[in-house]
């Protein structure tokens, strides 16, 4: 394949994307074209979920759209387009580890921040998204199942899980510190004159004394 030239399923959902963007605009009031909208966009989501991969493609394209848009200062399109990349976003399935597209999505739509209210809202909540996806991968769609639902959100940890952030050494550290409390408050043992292991005596010194 040439430089530059695309595939059959890339020319497919370029074209599903450009007749569901088609007609989007304020100048127009009437309601005429909504039921050929939502065919539109029932089409290009039913021609993207027949594989993984086309998620990819999809959100590819939308970030080239949106590029355009910043180029040719076409107002009325940044909002479908960010709801487009929200939602694609929300129903694709795995992104690979080397894939970059959010941290591409994130330096797009930071160049819309220079843009009227609401416009430049839409993007700094949008910016907020990546970022939580960034972090961890699923999350938003995990809060917006648990907000259909209304099932609470637990925020207990298990004391004896380590956190992520901890190493197993401060853990360890961690549980020992109870059997050490008698150097803290300046105790220390010495044997006495028993002969088993068990016969202990306990004397203060000063706690200057102990090391």
């Amino acid at each position: 394949m040439q430089p530059g030239a695309t595939t059959c399923t890339e020319d497919r959902i370029q074209h599903a994307l450009e007749r569901c963007l088609h007609g989007l605009s304020l100048s127009r009031c009437s309601t005429s074209w909504s039921a050929g909208l939502c065919l539109n966009c029932w089409s290009l989501q039913e021609l993207v979920s027949r594989d993984p991969g086309h998620f990819l493609i999809l959100l590819e394209q939308i970030l080239q759209k949106t590029r355009e848009v910043q180029e040719k200062g076409t107002y009325d399109l940044l909002a479908p387009l960010a709801l487009l990349f929200y939602s694609t976003v929300l129903c694709t399935p795995h992104f690979p580890p080397d894939s970059d597209l959010l941290l591409k999505a994130a330096r797009t739509y930071h160049r819309f921040l220079t843009w009227p209210v609401p416009y430049c809202s839409i993007c700094q909540e949008l910016l907020t998204f990546i970022d939580a996806e960034l972090k961890a991968p699923g999350i938003s769609y995990q809060r917006l199942v648990r907000a259909e639902q209304g099932l609470p959100i637990k925020n207990q940890r298990s004391s004896t899980i380590p956190r992520p952030w901890q190493s197993s050494r401060t853990s360890s550290r961690r549980l020992q510190r109870p059997r050490s409390w008698h150097l803290a408050s300046g105790m220390q043992r010495r044997r006495g004159s028993g002969s088993g292991p068990s016969c202990r005596r306990w004397e203060r010194k000063p706690a200057f004394l102990v090391s």
